[in-house]
């Protein structure tokens, strides 16, 4: 089961039970990071001009073992769930909620973006129209989401990396193959 049954606290639900083994997380973690319009963009983007945009992902190298040994050590401490949480404990309420309202107005800017460019992929294979697409989208993320909690949203990203893995490795086989070595 996905979702390893029923939730019993809200600590089970929101963050897995602190009970996960580390390879669904960085799946997860990765598969967060790599969205449609990773996918679809950045290979556009690196084709028209250029690699410098893989820059980006060299400063991952360097400042993601920081954060994990800068960071992670004070969210542990504190038992913070959440940067907001931390945010809230160390500058007050105030910081808090502004910090919250920045990343929800991002995010809702974001999810419309992350969500139109995979629709334009099942509108063309599938033939539905585009906003069935996206509301189907939408409803099935976040019916699992929902009903599963943390749990279930870590082992769809899991499957959800391996299909990116397959695709991607996919064509790069199917052009090697078409094009040569």
């Amino acid at each position: 089961r996905c979702t390893g049954g029923k939730q019993k606290t809200i600590k089970e639900y929101l963050l897995a039970d602190k009970n996960m083994p580390i390879t669904p997380v960085a799946c997860s973690l990765m598969a967060s990071f790599m969205s449609a319009i990773t996918i679809l963009g950045v290979s556009s983007e690196n084709y028209t001009f250029g690699f410098q945009f893989v820059v980006i992902n060299l400063s991952y190298l360097v400042f993601t073992p920081v954060a994990a040994y800068l960071y992670l050590p004070v969210f542990f401490k504190l038992q913070a769930t959440s940067v907001y949480q931390y945010l809230e404990l160390r500058f007050g309420k105030t910081t808090r909620l502004a910090a919250s309202i920045c990343y929800t107005l991002q995010m809702v800017l974001y999810m419309g973006v992350v969500v139109y460019a995979p629709s334009l992929a099942l509108e063309a294979l599938t033939g539905i129209n585009r906003v069935s697409a996206i509301l189907s989208m939408g409803l099935v993320c976040s019916f699992y989401s929902t009903i599963g909690g943390m749990k279930a949203v870590l082992m769809t990203d899991v499957f959800q990396s391996i299909l990116m893995f397959l695709g991607v490795f996919s064509i790069i086989g199917a052009a090697l193959l078409q094009h040569g070595s």
